[in-house]
């Protein structure tokens, strides 16, 4: 996406001996990530898969590079024009007019194929990228929405999701919109899902800057909270810009793990044990920064924020099967979520009908 993560503004000096606990506990846990990073065994899947996308991705590199050569070609032939051009016009325009007029065609005509030509390899360009693109979302996609209860899967590479179902999860105030690709559609237990990757932009000094940018998911359980909000975040590192669209909630809990804010009388009942534990399997380590959800009457939405590198599109470097692993197994706890909601769903659903 060619973004960077947003780093809020310090609002004030913290205490001298407050730092050094923060950087000691930072230190230890740098430590506990690398040992618990375990080492990649690939199968014989993964190697097929990485081999196919660098297949593709080496005929679009070959094509790039094709097109950058012609495209130096073609510059330096016109600035040879142009300047030929300039030079007859300074030595003999004086003594026949015309010159003036033909090397003034000459120059025009010149930047003109210029100008068609550069347009003609953009577009060329673009349409290699796309396919490239495509391709590498369709079988990534195919590789990480595997399983027996994900229903009507479809991949649409330039897909994205529409602004509100961001904005209205209550995460980030000064959000101005979002961008998305690489979307997907499903059905996971009577459940529809939605998925993209999108950053969440707000604007610093008239430039985009995102407060997310990671994998999103919008799903639709069915449940109901009057209107009231209740949203959660997975404490993160440095990178991690905390909830702050919370003026109207209240803090609910907050620990060294995770944060709750809610308006809802009944967030107890809505982020209950088993969700929160299912929230919790999620590890805060390279490359996964931190992670928020929401609950928001029939709009469920849980965000994995992961630095830049993640979810960029290997272009220059060779695709390997790594992060796409990693995104599989973190769909796993995405689902893990579901199956909490739709428990307690139907726990509170059984409550009401012994009531009555």
């Amino acid at each position: 996406m060619g973004l960077r993560k947003y780093e809020p503004k310090k609002v004030e000096e913290v205490q001298e001996i407050k730092e050094d606990v923060v950087q000691k506990t930072e230190k230890v846990t740098k430590v506990e990530e690398e040992v618990q990073e375990a080492p990649l065994i690939k199968t014989e899947g993964d190697i097929e898969l990485e081999n196919k996308v660098n297949e593709k991705r080496k005929e679009y590199s070959v094509y790039a590079k094709k097109q950058k050569n012609i495209n130096i070609v073609i510059t330096t032939f016109i600035a040879a024009v142009l300047i030929a051009c300039f030079i007859v016009m300074m030595l003999f325009s004086k003594q026949h007019e015309w010159v003036l007029y033909v090397s003034l065609g000459a120059m025009i005509a010149v930047l003109a194929l210029s100008y068609l030509s550069s347009k003609i390899m953009k577009k060329n360009l673009m349409e290699k990228v796309n396919v490239y693109v495509d391709f590498l979302s369709q079988n990534i996609n195919a590789y990480i929405f595997e399983g027996k209860d994900i229903k009507n899967l479809t991949s649409t590479p330039r897909g994205q999701l529409d602004d509100k179902w961001f904005l209205d999860a209550h995460f980030y105030k000064d959000i101005v919109g979002t961008k998305g690709r690489n979307f997907v559609h499903f059905d996971y237990k009577g459940v529809e899902v939605d998925s993209c990757d999108l950053a969440g932009n707000t604007k610093i000094k008239g430039r985009l800057s995102p407060k997310f940018l990671g994998r999103y998911y919008s799903f639709k359980p069915n449940y109901k909270t009057d209107g009231k909000v209740s949203i959660f975040q997975l404490k993160g590192g440095s990178l991690s810009v905390p909830l702050d669209d919370i003026d109207d909630l209240k803090l609910i809990e907050g620990n060294d793990k995770y944060v709750i804010y809610s308006n809802d009388p009944e967030v107890k009942k809505v982020l209950n044990q088993k969700v929160i534990s299912a929230l919790l399997k999620f590890k805060v380590q390279n490359p996964l920064i931190d992670v928020i959800f929401s609950v928001k009457d029939n709009l469920v939405s849980l965000g994995i924020d992961y630095v830049d590198e993640f979810i960029n599109i290997p272009v220059e470097n060779e695709f390997t099967i790594k992060n796409t692993k990693i995104s599989k197994e973190n769909l796993k706890k995405v689902l893990k979520v579901i199956d909490a909601l739709l428990e307690t769903k139907k726990t509170t659903t059984e409550v009401k009908e012994n009531n009555k």
